[in-house]
């Protein structure tokens, strides 16, 4: 892969120097521009560099520890670098197919809620909120990579994941909740379209943007309340007889080491006695995580034997997960009142395990197994994030070495970085015969990012300068992405209407295919072999 050094073939991808902004020095891009001796130093001592570093700094890895001036180990690292990406990706899979989606299950079976409103409230938020805390909790970062990567998110997760989806397992959708969501997406759209033409975006403007949400989500909620009321009426007609209280002399500790190692294999015995030598590699490598998996997070799975209860492993569970969640995300040696906040996790964890181990059996769950599906839900979105980030920041990296732009880097490559834990986890959901859930998930979490994310954003923009109106830049692609994410949605719309809302697997079809063509599209842009939307096609009158 000689290429990736010299920069033989990523001549043509030379922007238009009327409508896109150079690399400043202050941008990690702009180690392209300088000898290779210094690239090193210029990585190390530039703070944008260090952006896309989550727990691991792979610019430095290929930069620093390997050197750009070695070219074949460049190259080597590089291709481990995509390798380490593969393995990530085996992670995300097995953790939303073993650990989320049960849990997902058994939440909606708890609340007595169908499939669809799940997807659109609980996965919705479950997939969504660390991508909105991050988004709110940086509000001075570029908008024009904000931009990119929010609506190139949107238009990947409704396009692909959603029509993937319908691939999978098609059905029959609710017309006036389906409607309910789409319109609700295009009017977000339009208003983002409209408002951040001139590139400005006020503090009414992002108010509206919010309060359209909200709106959404109270109609979602009255949705709730009339299903619940419907339940409620249909199980009072119903005299449940009294349940049978099973009676045993078998000792609540039986077969409790037993039940723990079995519950501890991270080989799947079926799998491995089914497989071929691919499948047992594939099985091998994925266990060193399974088990962290399976020793740090709950599984409730209703379609199991005891619901997935294991008593000794479940009572690890109430001290492993909790350092899990303080360690990676970096608050484990802050103090309370002089003790370390990992120390105090422990100190309410064995008081916790010491009751569970005297109030249970190992033979049947506990009736409060239930709420381990709260601890199970938290672990899944700590991994699914921790996971993903690291995804980000290694994609993030194969954009700087290939040279990307901002504009196709958050619509393509970052964009796909973030929406992996929603393929997973909403592909996984399908697979288990969940579909409606997995398809209103994604709609539910991109609004979500859209709309809060965005909104909150900008708002925190405005709120910082004296007329109350921030200043955005959508970038180059910015117009491309409202543009073909709205053609998503209203072919999305009109193939559901001419089916009379039939979910085929047609509609599934046609929406990869018009997020394919916004991609070809702006990949086009981007080598300049045509002009993308909103870009100026008049020559530059100083000659440039």
């Amino acid at each position: 892969m000689p290429f990736l050094h010299n920069g033989s073939l990523l001549q043509r991808s030379v922007r238009h120097a009327t409508y896109v902004n150079f690399p400043r020095p202050d941008d990690c891009s702009y180690l392209h521009q300088l000898p290779v001796e210094e690239q090193c130093e210029f990585v190390e001592m530039t703070e944008a560099c260090a952006e896309s570093e989550y727990f691991f700094n792979y610019v430095g890895y290929l930069y620093c520890t390997i050197g750009s001036d070695r070219e074949y180990l460049f190259n080597f690292g590089f291709v481990l670098l995509l390798c380490i990406c593969v393995y990530y990706f085996i992670i995300l899979g097995t953790t939303a197919d073993k650990f989320f989606c049960p849990t997902l299950a058994a939440i909606a079976k708890a609340l007595n809620i169908s499939e669809a409103l799940a997807g659109v409230t609980i996965l919705a938020f479950g997939n969504g909120s660390p991508d909105l805390f991050t988004a709110v909790a940086n509000p001075d970062a570029d908008t024009e990579l904000m931009f990119s990567e929010l609506l190139g998110s949107a238009a990947f997760v409704i396009g692909v994941i959603g029509g993937t989806v319908l691939l999978i397992q098609p059905f029959d959708f609710p017309p006036l909740s389906i409607s309910r969501d789409l319109s609700f997406f295009i009017a977000a759209i339009v208003w983002i379209t409209l408002k951040a033409a001139d590139e400005r975006f006020s503090l009414y403007d992002s108010a509206i943007l919010i309060g359209m949400y909200l709106l959404f989500l109270s109609l979602v909620i009255w949705e709730f309340i009339q299903q619940r009321q419907e339940m409620h009426r249909a199980q009072s007609l119903v005299n449940p007889g009294a349940g049978e209280q099973r009676v045993t002399n078998v000792p609540a500790n039986e077969g409790l080491l037993v039940d723990f190692c079995n519950h501890i294999n991270p080989l799947d015995l079926e799998e491995w006695n089914d497989g071929g030598w691919a499948t047992r590699t594939f099985c091998l490598l994925k266990a060193p995580f399974v088990l962290v998996l399976l020793l740090t997070i709950p599984i409730v799975d209703t379609d199991v034997e005891r619901d997935g209860w294991c008593k000794m492993l479940n009572i690890c569970h109430c001290l492993t997960l909790p350092l899990l969640i303080v360690f990676v995300n970096g608050v484990a040696f802050i103090t309370i009142a002089k003790v370390y906040i990992f120390v105090l996790v422990i100190l309410v964890a064995l008081p916790v395990m010491v009751v569970i181990f005297y109030t249970s059996r190992t033979d049947r769950c506990p009736r409060y197994h239930k709420l381990l599906t709260l601890l199970s839900f938290l672990g899944c979105i700590q991994v699914i994030y921790v996971v993903a980030q690291e995804v980000v920041s290694v994609l993030e990296t194969v954009g700087i070495v290939l040279k990307l732009s901002k504009s196709v880097l958050g619509l393509s490559l970052l964009a796909w970085g973030n929406s992996v834990g929603d393929l997973f986890s909403n592909v996984a959901l399908a697979r288990l015969g969940y579909g409606k859930m997995a398809f209103a998930a994604c709609f539910g979490g991109p609004l979500l990012n859209l709309c809060l994310g965005l909104g909150l954003t900008l708002m925190t923009k405005a709120f910082g300068v004296q007329d109350l109106i921030a200043d955005v830049r959508k970038g180059v692609m910015g117009e491309n992405c409202e543009v073909y994410l709205f053609q998503i949605l209203t072919t999305t719309w009109l193939c559901l209407l001419f089916t009379n809302f039939q979910g085929r697997r047609s509609v599934g079809l046609a929406m990869i295919v018009t997020y394919l063509m916004f991609l070809i599209f702006s990949f086009l842009g981007e080598f300049e072999l045509i002009h993308p939307y909103g870009t100026d096609h008049h020559p530059d009158p100083n000659g440039g």
